[in-house]
């Protein structure tokens, strides 16, 4: 049988002859194969056309973007103060050379650039083939603090005609901000504001909750150029502490400020809860303010949280090559801690502790002072005006022989003064040789009342005996000495009045006008009221004695301008009255000192306590000094002791009117004699107009942290305290303050810190009528913060 293998027999149609009809339809099918083939090869091409290009746009923009950040903070720190199209060309040609030192220039930058301050600036130029374009925009939406830098790049495409495009823009900006908009006006871990208004120039940070008394307002305000129409500082509050209350109960912010935290830009408060102050109510007071300012608040923001203040200080000047250089007396070493110093003795007072030589007298009258290690520098016995040296207590009441007393021996050449009191009686009181009657009255029914001064007193007394007779008049006494009053013939003024008929209120003034502003006016009152009745001196008069039983009270003042001298008493029943006042001049023997260039260091060697510079009564003057505090040491315009005792009396002055403040002349600088001085001044090169108080620096550096435009430095720990207190106290500082301690400011008239102030504990208070307390585009230490991008 034969066998049949059916994996070998091919079908039918496998055997079948090709015919011309089936060649054809493969030569189709090769074709179709062939546009697939190139239709997935051009997907392929322009896939891998777009991934390079993706990866070439990537990496452009970032190399773009790093390229305008650079430039933009480089031009940042070509900002100055004000603005115009000079100060504008200048940033923007600042961007525009940065670029070119990384893209080759094509172009030309246009100059001078196109608009205005206030609309900005605007410049552009070619980088790169003309494929780099670049614009600059300086001031960036009105902020003088503020350049943006804009770059666009046309980045070619390969394959682009396979896209449909031959190039695609890749775009980038940004926008940097100089140190001084990062730089606070004010800032303090603990902040208190103890009445009036105070007024900011410029942003305040807080750590702790801001606390208000006595009506205070606390108001942060813009700094605006209205010459530019550019803002320099928006007036920001930020508070670390959540829940700020910014207004308290019964306060508002407009139409007058009081009980509250005002800000004409901003107010947030918290680091994990945040909360901002209402628009219109204590925030946003400005409202062109604004537009420019972002609302941290807004509706669909979620606040950022308020950082925690930096604990970062400018570098030690005590450290700094330059500082040191300045040292007089050290051989060349640098101030210690630990450091006991001798006494500096100028005409038998000891006026400082130190290694600096004794000042000398320049022929206006002021002390000279050198750069060197101080413990102390006290200016009572320098002072330009008239200032107390002690108050004795009120005598008990005795007969015939009236015994006033001083707590300690007198010192040669100042003044005493004396008040008694007396039943009425025709007759007058002896007194020692040396002493002379200034005023007296007498009032039947009420009593006597006596001014007696000695002029230039020989030292040593302590005591005055005052002799009555008939010797059963019963009296007492009361007796203070002053310095720097004139030693020749000290009394200007006087008069007296008496009042037959009781009343409530009386007046007691001079019989003629005081020759001099601040001369010292004492009163010696006599009254008449029952047990439980009250007695009130005349506002801004201080009391030197107060006795209701006797009747009997005194008081006196020092910053009386020119004019007749007068004030008002009172009782809170009728009275009979018997009054008596006297004026004495000021003396022009003395009148302050002056801290001459360099670098100052106290660490309070020979003041147990305390130490530092202490005015009590002087004028201190300085320029292009930079001042460290150590230990307890203090900057006080009382005392050297802790928290610079009490307030002071006289002529108190850090600085002089500045004539930016007062226009010279009229205004008279200090010590004309040598050159004259106005801003109590760190080393710098710019002050506020009118002023020449900043041509540069003798010893600094221009830009050296550790003492450009850096006023006063203290450490971590040191426990000194800033006291400017009292209404005659006075100040005009140029430059930053570092102050790890507790700072008290009382604001008085024209009194102002230009430039910024850090405390770790602070209170302030201002007078009615202040203007700035602290801020200003000048004398600002930038030592702790860099130029920043903010877009």
């Amino acid at each position: 049988m034969k066998r049949v293998s059916h994996a070998s027999s091919p079908h039918p149609a496998a055997r079948r002859p090709p015919s011309p009809a089936s060649g054809e339809g493969n030569r189709r099918q090769s074709g179709q194969v062939m546009i697939i083939v190139a239709v997935w090869l051009v997907a392929l091409i322009g896939s891998a056309a777009l991934i390079l290009l993706t990866g070439s746009v990537e990496w452009q923009r970032n190399q773009l973007q790093q390229l305008a950040d650079q430039a933009a903070l480089d031009a940042a720190l070509k900002i100055g103060v004000g603005c115009n199209v000079g100060s504008a060309t200048n940033v923007i040609q600042e961007a525009d050379l940065f670029v070119g030192t990384q893209r080759v220039r094509s172009g030309t930058l246009s100059s001078p650039p196109a608009g205005s301050c206030s609309a900005g600036y605007t410049a552009t130029d070619k980088f790169t083939s003309n494929m780099l374009t670049e614009t600059i925009n300086y001031p960036y939406r009105g902020h003088q603090q503020q350049v943006e830098v804009v770059l666009t790049l046309a980045l070619p495409i390969s394959f682009g005609n396979y896209l449909g495009t031959s190039s695609t823009n890749v775009t980038r900006r940004a926008v940097a901000q100089q140190l001084n908009g990062s730089t606070a006006a004010l800032t303090a871990t603990t902040l208190s504001c103890t009445g009036g208004q105070v007024n900011v120039g410029g942003s305040v940070t807080a750590s702790n909750a801001i606390s208000l008394s006595g009506s205070c307002a606390l108001y942060a305000h813009q700094r605006y150029d209205a010459t530019s129409g550019t803002y320099s500082d928006l007036g920001n509050v930020s508070d670390y502490t959540n829940g700020q209350a910014w207004v308290g109960g019964g306060g508002s912010c407009t139409p007058v400020a009081s009980n509250a935290i005002c800000a004409d830009g901003y107010e947030l408060s918290g680091h994990t809860a945040m909360t901002c102050g209402t628009t219109g109510t204590s925030a946003f007071l400005s409202v062109p303010n604004q537009a420019i300012n972002p609302n941290p608040c807004a509706a669909g923001k979620a606040p950022q949280p308020v950082a925690a203040l930096a604990a970062t200080l400018p570098p030690e000047p005590n450290t700094d090559a330059a500082a040191i250089a300045t040292l007089q007396g050290t051989g060349g070493a640098a101030c210690t801690a630990g450091g006991a110093y001798p006494n500096i003795v100028v005409g038998g007072v000891t006026v400082a502790t130190g290694r600096g030589p004794v000042p000398t007298k320049d022929a206006s009258g002021f002390y000279h002072f050198k750069p060197s290690c101080y413990g102390y520098i006290d200016l009572t016995s320098m002072a330009g005006g008239i200032s107390n040296r002690q108050i004795g207590p009120e005598s008990d009441v005795d007969t015939h022989f009236i015994i006033a007393t001083l707590p300690g021996a007198s010192q040669a050449g100042t003044l005493l003064v004396a008040t008694v009191s007396a039943a009425s009686t025709p007759n007058k009181f002896a007194a020692p040789a040396g002493w002379i009657s200034a005023a007296e009255a007498n009032q039947v029914g009420e009593g006597r009342s006596e001014i007696w001064y000695y002029p230039n007193n020989p030292g040593g007394i302590s005591s005055i005996t005052f002799t009555m007779n008939p010797a059963t008049i019963a009296g007492n006494a009361q007796m203070s000495e002053w310095s720097g009053v004139d030693t020749a013939t000290p009394l200007d003024q006087s008069g007296s009045s008496t009042v037959l008929v009781p009343t409530a209120s009386t007046v007691i003034a001079t019989s003629g006008a005081m020759a001099q502003t601040g001369e010292l006016v004492i009163t010696g009152d006599g009254f008449k009221i029952p047990a439980g009745q009250t007695f009130s001196r005349g506002a801004g008069w201080a009391g030197l004695a107060t006795d209701l039983a006797q009747g009997y009270s005194s008081e006196y003042r020092l910053d009386l301008p020119v004019g007749v001298a007068s004030e008002t008493l009172a009782t809170s029943t009728p009275s009979l009255w018997a009054n008596a006042i006297a004026t004495f001049k000021a003396g022009g023997s003395a009148f302050g000192a002056v801290l001459d260039p360099g670098f100052y260091y106290f660490n309070g060697s020979g003041f147990a306590g305390g130490g530092g510079i202490c005015l009590n009564g002087a004028t201190l003057l300085a320029r292009d000094a930079t001042l460290e505090f150590v230990n307890q040491a203090g900057f006080s315009t009382g005392t050297c002791a802790a928290g610079g005792g009490a307030s002071c009396t006289g002529s108190c002055q850090f600085g002089s009117k500045p004539c930016s403040i007062s226009a010279c002349p009229p205004n008279a600088v200090a010590d004309s004699g040598a050159g004259g001085y106005t801003w109590f001044a760190a080393p710098c090169s710019g002050a506020p107009p009118g002023d020449a108080s900043c041509p540069g620096s003798a010893w600094c550096p221009v830009g050296d942290r550790a003492c450009w435009n850096l006023l006063v430095w203290t450490p971590a720990g040191s426990t000194g305290q800033i006291a400017i207190t009292g209404t005659a106290a006075k100040h005009w500082l140029l430059g930053s303050i570092y102050w790890a301690g507790t700072c008290t400011d009382t604001v008085n008239g024209t009194s102002t810190i230009d430039g910024t102030l850090t405390c770790g504990t602070l209170s302030i208070s201002a007078a009615a009528g202040a203007g700035t307390a602290v801020g200003s585009d000048y004398g600002v230490n930038t030592a702790v913060v860099e130029a920043v991008l903010v877009e």
